[in-house]
C-alpha cells in the first residue's frame, strides 16, 4: 500500500508538471493562502523640467529624466571600488587598445560595456556576499535559486513590466513598484503625455541580462538588493499622440536599450506573498542594434 501511495503521488506530481508546463512561471510566491487583495500604490509625481533649448529627443528626455538613481549608482560605487581594489582595473588597459568606440565606452559610467566588464572584480568577495545574500533569501523561501530566480525575471517579468512602462500603465506598474521610484517613473510618464508624444511600445526581446551585485540593505534593513543590468530590444520610433505622425526614428529603426533595475522581495503579510518589487531603475541610453 506504501508503494502505491508513493507511485500515485509521483504520477499526480508529473500530471501537474506537465500541466502546468506551458503556463508562465510567476516571481512573487504565495507562503499563505487567503483571499485579500490590496490596494495600487498612488502616489506624488515629481516632474523633471528639462530646457528645450537642449533639443533633447524623446528617448534623450527618458534617460535625462531616470538617470538620477540612488540606490543603484551606491551599489555600482562600492562594486567599481572592490574592482580596482582587486587589479581588474589592468583589463580597462587591454579594451583601450581595441577601438575608439571602446575607450567611449570606459569613460562613459552608464555604458553597459562597463558594467559587463567592470563586474569582473575580486571574485572570492563576491561569491561571498552572494552566498550571505541568498542564505537570507532562503530563510523564508528555502528553495529560492538565483539563476531560476534570474529566468523568470527576464523571460516572463521584464517583458510585462515594459510593456506597461512604455504603454504608460503606471496603475498596472504599481505592484511591482516601490514608492520612489514609482514616483519617478509616473513622471516619466506624465511627461511624455505632457510633450504629447507616444513611443512604440513592442517589446521584441530582453537579452545580455546580467547581475551586477548583490548587497545587504545597509539603509532600510531590508532584504538583500539584486541589481540586475539587461538589454530590451526595442523599436525607436516616435509619435505625435494627435495625428501619429513619426517625428523620431522609423518603423523599422530598432534599438537595443541599456536598463539597470534594482529588485527587492518584501514581504506582504496580509495576503501572505513573497513579493519581488523594483525599487530603483534607470535607463541608460541606447545603441543601434546591428
Amino acid at each position: 500500500v506504501h508503494s502505491f501511495d508513493a507511485f500515485s503521488h509521483e504520477v499526480a506530481k508529473t500530471w501537474k508538471d506537465l500541466v502546468s508546463g506551458g503556463k508562465k512561471a510567476e516571481l512573487n510566491k504565495k507562503i499563505r493562502d487567503d483571499d485579500d487583495e490590496g490596494e495600487p500604490y498612488r502616489g506624488p509625481l515629481e516632474l523633471m523640467v528639462i530646457d528645450e533649448a537642449e533639443n533633447l529627443t524623446a528617448w534623450e528626455r527618458m534617460q535625462k529624466r531616470l538617470t538620477e538613481a540612488p540606490i543603484i549608482q551606491d551599489i555600482l560605487e562600492k562594486t567599481e571600488e572592490a574592482y580596482v581594489k582587486s587589479g581588474a582595473q589592468k583589463v580597462k588597459r587591454q579594451v583601450d587598445d581595441l577601438s575608439e568606440d571602446a575607450r567611449e565606452a570606459w569613460e562613459t559610467s552608464q555604458n553597459p560595456w562597463v558594467y559587463r566588464i567592470s563586474s569582473v572584480y575580486d571574485t572570492m568577495t563576491a561569491e561571498h556576499e552572494e552566498t550571505a545574500a541568498i542564505r537570507e533569501l532562503r530563510e523564508l523561501d528555502p528553495e529560492f535559486d538565483l539563476e531560476l530566480w534570474k529566468k523568470t525575471v527576464v523571460e516572463d517579468t521584464l517583458p510585462q513590466i515594459m510593456r506597461f512602462f512604455l504603454e504608460g500603465k503606471i496603475n498596472s506598474l504599481s505592484p511591482w513598484l516601490g514608492e520612489s521610484v514609482q514616483n519617478r517613473i509616473a513622471a516619466e510618464i506624465a511627461a511624455r503625455k505632457q510633450e504629447g508624444v507616444e513611443i512604440d511600445t513592442h517589446v521584441l526581446g530582453i537579452m545580455n541580462s546580467e547581475i551586477l551585485a548583490i548587497e545587504p540593505d545597509t539603509v532600510e534593513k531590508g532584504s538583500p538588493i539584486i541589481l540586475l543590468h539587461f538589454m530590451c530590444q526595442q523599436i525607436n520610433c516616435v509619435r505625435k499622440k494627435e495625428d501619429g505622425e513619426i517625428v523620431e526614428g522609423d518603423e523599422d529603426d530598432i534599438r537595443a536599450n541599456s536598463y539597470v533595475a534594482a529588485f527587492q522581495r518584501t514581504y506582504n503579510e496580509e495576503q501572505g506573498m513573497l513579493e519581488w518589487k523594483i525599487v530603483d531603475f534607470r535607463f541608460n541610453g541606447a545603441i543601434a542594434y546591428l
